[in-house]
């Protein structure tokens, strides 16, 4: 059964006897697709940019197209964030444990 247009699999992950915890922000998101070099797109005022992140930090993000060509975005514009990859996987933790 698909769940607004997440796989089956997607929610399997985060079951089990211990809990999960998955802190995922569009930072993260970003940060993770420059680590795999894989491609994003990124809502900016209603249209959608796509590319490559080249550089992200907590100002802004640097993506680049397969044409060579450039976009740099402020991150308080980014109103979303698309990555063409699988769901990362949740790390699991014990109930009890308690955040730094």
């Amino acid at each position: 059964m698909m769940d607004r247009g997440r796989p089956e699999w997607a929610g399997e992950r985060m079951r089990g006897d211990m809990e999960s915890s998955l802190i995922y922000s569009m930072g993260t998101a970003l940060n993770r697709a420059r680590d795999h070099d894989t491609p994003v797109e990124v809502l900016v005022g209603g249209n959608w940019l796509g590319g490559r992140v080249v550089a992200v930090d907590g100002h802004g993000v640097l993506l680049e197209t397969d044409e060579f060509e450039h976009a740099v975005v402020r991150m308080e514009s980014v109103q979303a964030v698309r990555v063409h990859g699988r769901i990362p996987e949740a790390i699991p933790i014990p109930a009890q444990a308690r955040a730094m």
